[in-house]
């Protein structure tokens, strides 16, 4: 229960859990109890801490006999410091003093000698706590415990009614306060109670408290100020503090004073009134604590009514001190409080007090009218007023407030007092603004021309002075046109004024009416233009076209056209009108019509005379140019995309040109020709574009009766005759344009397989749709809905050469591989994990898991088994030849080597292609494992174990070099036509002898290489000698298994432009670029260069080269071919099952060295 935490003091050894000391701290000596019981009883043996710690707490609670039983017990235990302490607070709680001095003796045995003090302190407070008080203090020489003493001595005579020397005790106790840090109090305060924090304040309490019982109210009332010049703002925060002060200094201002000074104040002639009318500190001192307190001044001064301070000084006070905290409205209250000053000092004073408070009560409506605080700045205003000072400025001010507020009774009476206040001609003038102001606020225009008649100046210098002033928050539409009636006035030698007064009024609105537009006031905007159009005729062209642009902007496209119309009516020749009809035209999505009249203004501006206006023609872009720009990104984003897809909507095959066709027909290709007048925004038509033309393909099985390309193109596809492949494909369109897709692929009808070029552009391109598409849908023929777990598994979707493909094709978009449950069972149907088939990609990785893979699956021609291939592998340059038989799958095979340089493609046994020998003429051998030829992988571990067993025997490091540099300088396998370049290690075999055995003609030969080795192949009976068993496997030899994991895959290539793949380069150069959009032709030279490495690794990589050349591999058969060419040409030797062979421990590494060859082979 205990965590080892000590207290955050180091005197006694108290150790106690953080939980029972918080607690302690705070003061919950019940619950510390019970934490404590609580670890005490859980423990067989409790610890002494937890005991003494008890004992301490109960002595808190001043359980005295059980706290000292507690510490006993401790003691017993382990005798400690902190024990005896324990023992001897609870034995002077008893009353058993001598007791409690001995274990106080006792625990100073314990304590080491640098604590001595403290135990010398704390013996001192337990004589104190006994009662021996004067001895307690001489034995003490801490100060701050002595102030204590001293406070607790002065406590008890204050109870005893002892005040004159409770009074001294205190003062001893002022006297010896220091600023204090020591840690040891901090423990006196846990273990006794004795509260040290803010024990200057307390002393200073109790000495005031001592003098006001000893009836020295004067001097209390001055500790009381001496106490409070030393207190900080965080003391006054403090509301206890500031409570006791407030009633404390009451309490001292309510008494009579007794002492002769106070008799003469109450015997005071009347010309030293004058003084009696300031505030004194005290009463001062009052007045700030009361009124941090409580802010009711009324308060204050209802508790102040038995002060024997005059009423006129105690108001005076709370006055300047709600002013000195900024509280002038409440000032203002009190000061109206006051009855008449009877002094010259007092009258003084109200005088200056009363001007001080209205000028601050003006500066305060001031700021809150500028801050539209319009409420407040009445209430400061009127609060100003209330004071009795004649000042017209305030009425004109609260007027103004009146008015924004729209009291226009109160801002005539307001105005009516100022021109009371101020009837001067100057003044009357100036009220006769804001009277003027007023009724045109109401509307009143005429009568504020009436008023402005009764004025001896002329109206039209009123007229004048009314616009050079017109700085108010007014509606002025209404102010512009009153002044701009001519019938309300009598020109005379004003009309040139009147003339530049209406344009300006005109260009005002307009700038109104601009402000308006861009703050979205629409109705306010159309106003400020319609008064403009009304007083300005000549310019009424262009205010139509800024109403046209405001009901744009509202979106009422019928009253902008009408505007639109009536500025080109007025200005049939200008051009801008018809752009601002052109914009309403869009805005209304009349593209057609946009595009017209835009054309319309074009040619307006080509015809113009200005040559301004025709060198901006060239500012903007004609919309031939957009359609040009449009059709161009079109067929760079089709350009990908399969040749002929099925429309969604029409059910119609088209091509690339009517898919051109089917979007330029599109609203959108109005709108975004239309929009773009001056830029063309390339990215926008490209998205635009590209989410048009995304399409989606079908993956299924071929059945009987599919619709044909020749059946489609002459009807649509939802018109078809019923059967079960016309469903599907109806189905299958139906769903694609459900989804929101225009375009849609089937295989069976998209291709016109009538034409060769056609149709050899298909196979090659067909993986390449199909990873381009947003989406393909599998139908699983055989699978009904709801499908059940192993459906899938024996689809025959799932038995297909081409389904493959389009599985493998799955890009980014949500499918398949997604799915536990189908990818659990696609697992099942393929023999591979889901880590493998997630990760299965496109191009020259994994080529022996893909196929294997593909060795699984059938076709109808033989030439599909490769041909479906072609995308898996990313492979281009390698056009179908329908009717090259299993040629097709050498071509395949040598391409792949070429590119990949991966020569595991040769591990295999059965019957060899006509293309190649060395090439199955059958994709299922790729179904068996490939471990059986390569050479075993060595442990790293053992193969450090057999290189250091290398270097410790004869042979020879040189020739293990000779022979590491010579495999390691050979580059990959590669074609030539149908001819196969092929770096190995070659050996001729001595002639063969035949066996018959039960599973046919096994052949064998007694070897110096390999010892004896047995062939079974049914093509060597009539080839035994001119054979030659190959070590082709010489990446296995130099450890470079994994080199072909980097081969560059179709992920790695820029992806085709697609319609359906994403991509945010839409930049303008973008345009011009070309597709990066296959893999190159591979270079049969272009090789994996050999590796350079260091000397100690050169020869590390040769000793291990040595001992891999003892590991048994499957072996090659070759024989000499017949031929007429002078060149030494092999054929592979089928064999019926690996020739397992493994290189002596006593062949000389020479003899392998002289037979490390490139043969060629047919």
């Amino acid at each position: 229960p205990f965590s080892g935490r000590y207290p955050s003091f180091e005197e006694p050894d108290i150790l106690i859990d953080d939980a029972a000391l918080n607690s302690w701290r705070h003061g919950q000596f019940e619950n510390t109890e019970a934490i404590l019981t609580a670890a005490i009883t859980t423990h067989q043996h409790p610890s002494h801490h937890a005991l003494t710690s008890r004992a301490l707490v109960r002595a808190r609670l001043q359980h005295w006999d059980a706290a000292v039983k507690d510490a006993e017990q401790s003691v017993n235990i382990q005798p400690s410091s902190i024990g005896y302490i324990a023992k001897s607070i609870a034995l002077v709680g008893k009353g058993e003093k001598h007791k409690a001095y001995r274990a106080c003796d006792i625990a100073f045995g314990h304590f080491h000698p640098s604590r001595s003090r403290f135990i010398l302190l704390f013996k001192a407070i337990i004589v104190f706590m006994a009662g021996e008080h004067e001895d307690a203090i001489s034995r003490v020489d801490d100060l701050i415990a002595m102030a204590y003493m001293h406070l607790l001595l002065g406590h008890s005579r204050m109870e005893s009614q002892d005040y004159q020397n409770a009074r001294r005790s205190f003062e001893h106790a002022q006297a010896q306060m220091r600023p204090h840090t020591s840690q040891g109090l901090s423990v006196v305060s846990l273990l006794t109670g004795w509260k040290f924090d803010g024990l200057g304040i307390t002393i200073q309490q109790n000495l005031c408290q001592a003098l006001y019982a000893a009836h020295l109210a004067k001097k209390a009332g001055e500790s009381l100020l001496n106490m409070t010049q030393l207190f900080s703002e965080e003391v006054y925060i403090s509301e206890g503090i500031t409570q006791w002060v407030s009633d404390f200094a009451r309490r001292c201002l309510a008494t009579p004073k007794r002492s002769e000074s106070i008799q003469r104040r109450h015997t005071t002639p009347q010309n030293d009134d004058d003084a009696a009318s300031r505030p004194s500190p005290l009463l001062i001192e009052w007045a700030k604590t009361t009124l941090m307190i409580s802010r009711s001044w009324t308060d204050a001064l209802t508790v102040s009514v038995d002060f024997m301070a005059p009423r006129f000084t105690i108001y005076r006070t709370i006055c300047e001190r709600l002013e000195a905290v900024d509280r002038i409205l409440d000032a203002s209250k009190c000061f109206l409080q006051i009855k008449l000053a009877t002094t010259r000092e007092q009258a003084e004073w109200v005088f200056a007090f009363r001007q001080r408070c209205a000028e601050k009560l003006e500066h305060l409506g001031d700021r809150a009218t500028d801050a539209q605080q319009l409420d407040d700045a009445i209430t400061q205003y009127s609060a100003a007023l209330s004071l009795d000072l004649p000042i017209p400025d305030v009425f004109i001010k609260r007027s103004k407030v009146y008015m924004a507020q729209r009291l226009w009774k109160e801002a005539l009476d307001d105005v009516n007092q100022a021109i009371t206040l101020e009837p001067s001609l100057w003044g009357y003038e100036k009220v006769l603004m804001e009277w003027t102001k007023v009724n045109l606020m109401n509307g009143l225009w005429k009568d504020a021309l009436s008023a402005a008649r009764n004025v001896t100046i002329a109206i039209s210098n009123v007229f004048l002075e009314l616009t050079r002033r017109l700085k108010f928050n007014v509606p002025r539409l209404t102010i512009y046109r009153a002044l701009c009636e001519e019938e309300t006035i009598t020109l005379g030698d004003h009309e040139e004024w009147f003339l530049e007064f209406r344009s300006r009024c005109s260009g005002k609105l307009e700038l109104f009416g601009d402000a308006a537009t861009d703050s979205q006031r629409h109705d306010e905007a159309l106003k400020c233009y319609s008064a403009a159009l009304s007083i300005h005729p000549t310019e009424t062209r262009r205010f139509f076209i800024l109403q046209s642009k405001v009901g744009m902007a509202k979106g009422s496209w019928k009253d902008a056209l009408d505007h639109a119309n009536e500025a080109i009516a007025l200005a049939p020749l200008s051009p801008w009108g018809y752009e601002t009809e052109r914009a309403a035209l869009h805005g209304a999505g009349r593209y057609g019509d946009a595009i017209e009249t835009f054309e319309t203004m074009l040619s307006k501006m080509a015809q113009s005379p200005d040559p301004q206006i025709r060198e901006r023609r060239g500012q903007y872009v004609t919309p031939s140019t957009t359609r040009a720009m449009i059709r161009k990104i079109i067929q760079r984003t089709i350009r990908q995309s399969p040749r002929v897809l099925i429309n969604t909507t029409t059910g119609r095959l088209y091509n690339k040109t009517k898919q051109e066709a089917a979007f330029m027909s599109q609203p959108i290709a109005r709108e975004l020709v239309s929009s773009m007048t001056t830029r063309i925004d390339r990215g926008r038509i490209k998205r635009e574009v590209r989410q048009f033309f995304r399409y989606v393909m079908l993956s299924h099985k071929w059945e009987e009766n599919e619709p044909l390309f020749q059946q489609v193109i002459r009807v649509a596809v939802y018109d078809l005759d019923q059967s079960p492949t016309h469903d599907k494909l109806q189905m299958f369109c139906r769903i694609v344009r459900d989804a929101g897709f225009n375009w849609a692929w089937s295989d069976t009808c998209c291709i016109n397989k009538e034409d060769h070029f056609v149709l050899q552009e298909a196979l090659v391109a067909i993986f390449k749709w199909y990873r381009g598409s947003v989406m393909t849908i599998v139908y699983l023929r055989g699978v009904h809905s709801p499908a059940t777990l192993g459906d899938l598994v024996k689809s025959v979707w799932n038995t297909r050469a081409w389904t493959l493909q389009e599985y493998v094709a799955a890009k980014d978009t949500p499918n398949h591989k997604e799915s536990p449950e189908i990818i659990s069972e696609m697992e099942q149907a393929t023999g591979m994990s889901a880590q493998q088939l997630t990760a299965l990609r496109p191009g020259l990785s994994n080529i022996r898991e893909k196929l294997r893979l593909a060795s699984t699956r059938q076709t109808t021609l033989v030439e599909d088994a490769a041909y479906s291939l072609l995308g898996i592998f990313s492979v281009v340059g390698l056009p179908p030849i329908y009717g090259e038989g299993e040629g097709a799958l050498g071509r395949l095979l040598a391409h792949i080597l070429a590119g990949s340089g991966d020569a595991s493609i040769l591990a295999w046994t059965g019957q060899p292609s006509t293309y190649n020998s060395c090439l199955p003429a059958q994709i299922t051998v790729f179904n068996r494992s490939t471990m059986l030829h390569l050479p075993p992988t060595t442990e790293k571990a053992r193969m450090e174990e057999m290189v250091t067993t290398l270097r410790t025997s004869a042979l020879e490091l040189d020739i293990a070099l000779r022979l590491y540099d010579r495999l390691n300088e050979l580059p990959a396998s590669w074609f030539a036509a149908s001819r196969m370049k092929l770096p190995c290690i070659a050996f001729k075999l001595p002639p063969l002898s035949p066996y018959r055995t039960n599973f046919g003609p096994v052949y064998r030969v007694e070897t110096p290489i390999f010892g004896m080795v047995e062939i079974k192949s049914k093509q060597l009976s009539s080839r035994l000698d001119s054979l030659y068993l190959v070590h082709p496997w010489l990446d296995a030899l130099l450890g470079r298994e994994e080199m072909h994991s980097g081969v560059s895959t179709e992920d790695d290539v820029a992806e085709p432009s697609s319609p359906n793949l994403d991509d945010e380069d839409v930049s303008d150069a973008g345009i011009e670029e070309d597709d990066a959009s296959s893999l190159p032709d591979p270079d049969p030279l272009s090789h994996p260069a050999p590796v350079d490495a260091a000397p100690a690794d050169r020869e590390t990589h040769a000793w291990q080269l040595v001992a891999r050349l003892g590991q048994p591999f499957g072996a090659l058969l070759l024989t000499l071919a017949s031929t007429r060419r002078r060149a030494v040409e092999y054929r592979r030797v089928a064999a019926d099952s690996v020739i397992t062979v493994q290189i002596r421990e006593n062949v000389a590494l020479t003899d392998v060295l002289d037979n490390v060859r490139i043969l060629d082979v047919l």
